[in-house]
């Protein structure tokens, strides 16, 4: 009797075992499916926020669109915070000051690269003020309730500051001044920095796939 009801005891115990087990495993398997539809839902609403399928009059998919102020901005400031690219085909946004080696003649730029090697910019404070210069020039220093998106600095202070890093903020008003009550073109592209980047010495075949560096371009045209 004593070996049944030892033997009832070890089988109960692995029948808890077996069960135990199989619940843990369950959960793991939920977790996974919840990370994995949180991670595609994310990668979704990247994707939408800028490569919507829109059709034309044909009934023909196409990316491009016209837009106005409104999408604009946002796309700007996700050039402040991944790796995107925004260009404008006829605004001068910010004049790079070359060294007298190359002739010493400012350089016209209508492009936003935070990822660029040679813009010089380090800090992310110095990232955002970056951005906030280019789209309100001199009235950042007045906004919301007259508190200064620059913080205690003025708009010389900001203009000085970034001089000495061969940057000039040409227009005192700021993009939004430029593009407020129209509408333009946007146009929708990506291509790998690598190709861009890869030196003389190292070809984009060296580099492995893993380590290849996606550039999403955003580009507006009023034409």
């Amino acid at each position: 009797m004593e070996n049944a009801a030892d033997a009832l005891k070890m089988a109960a115990a692995v029948l808890i075992f077996v069960v135990a087990l199989s619940i843990s495993i369950n959960a793991f398997g939920e977790v996974r499916k919840t990370s994995r539809v949180i991670l595609e839902y994310k990668d979704r609403e990247y994707d939408y926020t800028y490569v919507d399928e829109n059709k034309d009059d044909a009934g023909k998919v196409s990316t491009e669109r016209w837009v106005g102020i409104e999408t604009i901005i946002p796309s700007i400031y996700k050039a402040y915070k991944e790796n995107y690219k925004v260009v404008f085909t006829n605004i001068v946004l910010y004049k790079k000051i070359n060294p007298l080696e190359n002739g010493g003649l400012p350089q016209e730029i209508n492009y936003i690269d935070l990822q660029e090697k040679n813009l010089g910019i380090a800090s992310d404070e110095q990232k955002r003020i970056f951005i906030v210069a280019i789209l309100y020039g001199k009235n950042g220093y007045n906004m919301i309730q007259d508190k200064s998106l620059y913080g205690s600095k003025t708009w010389d202070d900001i203009k000085k500051e970034f001089k000495s890093l061969n940057i000039d903020f040409c227009n005192d008003e700021g993009l939004i001044g430029q593009i407020k009550d129209k509408k333009y073109r946007e146009l929708l592209g990506e291509y790998y920095q690598d190709e861009i980047e890869a030196s003389d010495q190292t070809s984009v075949e060296d580099i492995p796939d893993v380590n290849r560096k996606k550039k999403r371009i955003i580009t507006y045209s009023d034409t």
